[in-house]
């Protein structure tokens, strides 16, 4: 099965003014929770090497990286944290695909 159509996921302008705050703050372009993040482990499974702010990242959404951070650790490992805003997003309900969809 090829990929599913990409759906974006900005807020519209209504839903901007509705979002509340408990402090004066910039209101979010994307809702709150549509944000993942990748550790150095993650990243290492995955591939890929520590990304740049404002890189973007392909899955099965497209995201933008906000954050990234690398602290040297005690080990010599360095700590990498990501942050990627997510969005478009496509998703497939994995129930009613048949068999051979993923070929």
């Amino acid at each position: 099965m090829g990929w599913s159509k990409l759906v974006s996921m900005e807020l519209d302008d209504e839903d901007k003014l509705d979002f509340c705050a408990p402090m004066p703050c910039d209101r979010p372009d994307y809702p709150y929770g549509l944000r993942i993040c990748l550790t150095g482990k993650e990243l290492k499974k995955l591939g890929l090497p520590a990304p740049d702010i404002g890189d973007m990242i392909d899955g099965r959404f497209f995201g933008e990286v906000t954050s990234c951070s690398i602290d040297k650790q005690k080990d010599g490992e360095d700590g990498i944290r990501v942050e990627i805003q997510i969005q478009r997003i496509a998703v497939e309900n994995e129930a009613t695909e048949t068999p051979g969809d993923d070929e």
